[in-house]
């Protein structure tokens, strides 16, 4: 797996990811978001565009990261236009939990919403 981190506007964080999310892979990709949100920038998204699959235990930690960004002030959203990966959001009953957007530019429409940020930027 493959985990890419840019910082947009300042505020939000966009953590790109290449591959699997699965049991195997899913500890760097924790000891990532957790090091993003510890550090204040609790403003996520997660573009999982390149992924091709995610278990339990990716999914978990998405969970998590919502959690720990709320404790925060923040908030985080998922970039997902997989069939396979959306149906995984919808069985757990975690899509609108996790903001799943089908666009970068959607999910950054959510959080500078969910912020309060009048600006029309993009993410």
């Amino acid at each position: 797996m493959r985990i890419d981190v840019s910082t947009h506007d300042e505020w939000l964080v966009v953590v790109s990811l290449a591959g699997e999310l699965d049991a195997y892979t899913a500890p760097q990709f924790r000891e990532k978001l957790v090091e993003i949100v510890e550090s204040g920038r609790a403003w996520v998204i997660t573009d999982l565009t390149a992924v091709e699959y995610i278990d339990s235990v990716g999914l978990g930690i998405l969970v998590g990261t919502a959690k720990r960004a709320g404790q925060h002030g923040g908030d985080i959203a998922v970039v997902c236009g997989r069939a396979n990966l959306l149906r995984v959001f919808d069985v757990s009953g975690t899509r609108e939990l996790l903001n799943v957007a089908p666009s970068l530019e959607e999910a950054g429409r959510i959080l500078r919403d969910a912020r309060g940020d009048d600006e029309k930027g993009e993410a």
